[in-house]
């Protein structure tokens, strides 16, 4: 069940990537959270979730996006999401997410939007 799942991240300037990969449920969902909270006290003050490999998001994987996103911004940080397929754009709209957290189609035009260069 785990070869599945996976996140990686990479610094991209101040910007901390996170590309999250297969299901995005409970166990995605909390590695996700993980990562990002062990990376928002130090550098990371801007965050992108990359969801270009992600399949599908259930309930308790957007409750875990939405927990990264509330701890992204109480330190004042700043947060994009890219490559979001339609059917996931689609869950964001619903449940709120896509007021808080700019969807983009690429990495590039999300970096250059968290650099304040777009």
């Amino acid at each position: 069940m785990l070869t599945n799942t996976k996140v990686l991240t990479r610094d991209e300037g101040e910007t901390l990537v996170v590309y999250v990969g297969g299901y995005l449920n409970s166990l995605l969902g909390e590695e996700v959270e993980k990562v990002v909270g062990s990376r928002i006290p130090g550098s990371a003050h801007r965050v992108l979730l990359n969801f270009g490999q992600t399949r599908m998001v259930n309930s308790i994987g957007i409750s875990y996006i939405i927990g990264v996103v509330e701890k992204v911004m109480e330190g004042n940080g700043r947060m994009a999401f890219c490559e979001v397929s339609r059917i996931n754009r689609d869950l964001f709209q619903v449940t709120g997410l896509s007021k808080y957290v700019r969807s983009f189609d690429t990495e590039q035009e999300a970096l250059e939007f968290l650099a304040g260069t777009a």
